[in-house]
């Protein structure tokens, strides 16, 4: 029979044990950062033709773990890399409670305009700089204010929208859609999305390989053979992660699309873990990170 001693021991150690964990996992989201890197050859890719690709996706940017300087030390990192080309995968700022000051993407955009690749640097908005709108909510219809803001900073997003890359022999099609969550009823079951998949395709013309930039993984299963390699952001790897298992993963596929990288018939696609937090600042098994994607 366990005592009142061993009760009180056991409620203790869980105590203790509660509080490191939980200490450790708001440290890992707001002081880690690493460089995540797949290797990646798709079956509709060209033979032979490199490209190295950095993944921004997710900042979520707050007075908290993700403020100013954080934001810096990212775009730092990232251009250390030596990418061709730098994806912007969307959601750059917090809109959870948890947070002591709001960083505006007024802020947030003019320091992500100091990133540098030969390709140059590309964006794509999520759910959360649509939900950070209450205008473009209300006209159901865009640019929200987080296209504008980066716009204005010089960086090009491509809300539903494909663009020729390279010449010749190392041209490209990079293409990005927007959001599959732009909108939410009253009971948060009937979410609207201004993605155009099909669309983004159609502009693709010729038989150069194609990139997309899709904020949901869940876009993935829309997508066709045409596009050798979709990124996506949006999952945060779970955010909290046992390993390979993920308790709670923000898409309709569950596990399916969670992190990393997958291919599905003819077509690859690779996640993002991240670097911010949406609901609670916290990370566990999947620290920040900036994503590096070398095509071959």
């Amino acid at each position: 029979m366990l005592s009142r001693r061993g009760f009180l021991k056991g409620l203790l150690g869980g105590t203790l044990a509660g509080f490191f964990v939980g200490g450790y996992a708001v440290a890992e989201a707001a002081w880690q950062l690493r460089v995540q890197n797949w290797a990646v050859q798709p079956p509709g890719w060209r033979r032979g033709q490199r490209l190295r690709i950095a993944m921004v996706a997710d900042l979520h940017a707050c007075g908290f773990g993700m403020d100013e300087g954080r934001v810096a030390q990212v775009v730092e990192v990232a251009n250390a890399q030596g990418a061709d080309l730098i994806a912007l995968m969307g959601d750059y700022r917090a809109t959870h409670k948890f947070q002591r000051r709001i960083v505006p993407i007024d802020v947030v955009a003019p320091i992500l305009a100091g990133l540098r690749a030969p390709f140059g640097v590309y964006a794509v908005t999520g759910n959360h700089d649509w939900w950070d709108d209450p205008q473009a909510l209300a006209r159901k219809v865009g640019p929200c204010h987080t296209q504008v803001a980066l716009e204005a900073a010089g960086i090009a997003v491509l809300a539903n929208r494909a663009v020729k890359l390279g010449q010749g022999d190392t041209a490209f099609w990079l293409g990005g859609t927007e959001s599959q969550s732009c909108f939410q009823r009253k009971n948060r079951r009937d979410i609207i999305g201004m993605s155009d998949v099909p669309g983004v395709v159609a502009q693709m013309t010729g038989d150069d390989p194609a990139i997309l930039l899709a904020h949901e993984p869940d876009q993935f299963v829309t997508v066709p053979d045409r596009v050798a390699l979709t990124l996506s952001g949006h999952t945060h790897g779970g955010q909290v992660r046992f390993g390979p298992w993920a308790p709670v993963v923000p898409s309709r596929f569950g596990q399916r699309f969670d992190y990393g990288h997958f291919r599905e018939g003819m077509r690859d696609l690779v996640v993002s873990g991240g670097i911010g937090c949406s609901g609670l600042p916290i990370r566990f098994g999947v620290p920040p990170e900036i994503t590096l994607v070398d095509l071959s």
